[in-house]
């Protein structure tokens, strides 16, 4: 939102190679991806891990790096959003399902039906998910 907080979880500090408190990670790489690597500047890697429970929706990722030479932070780029969403796999996620089969009902099909309307008075139709 744009009201970002740190007691809401929404606004999260990540320092590299640490935990924060809300249980992100960020850690650094020790091997580029395939097909990137340093362009004539200094690059690092980082992956980012968000725990569990961290709130699901648009992130803006910011990066701020301390030398000898002082403090730089890098603007925020929409280029770099993170979305986050929920994770059916993981037994901590609320979303978690037991049954495999239930993941390739409700997670992995394309298409399948939406229910609208009220409790008493509702239609079905087909839905493309867009996965």
């Amino acid at each position: 939102g744009p009201t970002p907080q740190v007691a809401k979880g929404t606004h999260v500090l990540v320092p590299l190679g640490e935990a924060s408190p809300t249980g992100w990670r960020a850690e650094p790489e020790e091997a580029w991806p395939e097909g990137a690597g340093p362009a004539g500047g200094h690059t690092q890697w980082v992956e980012l891990r968000a725990p569990p429970d961290a709130p699901i929706g648009r992130y803006r990722l910011s990066v701020k790096t301390r030398t000898d030479r002082g403090e730089f932070g890098a603007p925020f780029e929409p280029q770099n959003d993170l979305v986050l969403l929920f994770n059916p796999w993981c037994p901590e996620d609320s979303v978690y399902f037991f049954l495999t089969s239930d993941l390739s009902e409700y997670v992995l099909f394309f298409f399948g039906r939406i229910f609208y309307g009220t409790e008493d008075f509702f239609f079905e139709r087909s839905w493309n998910y867009g996965q």
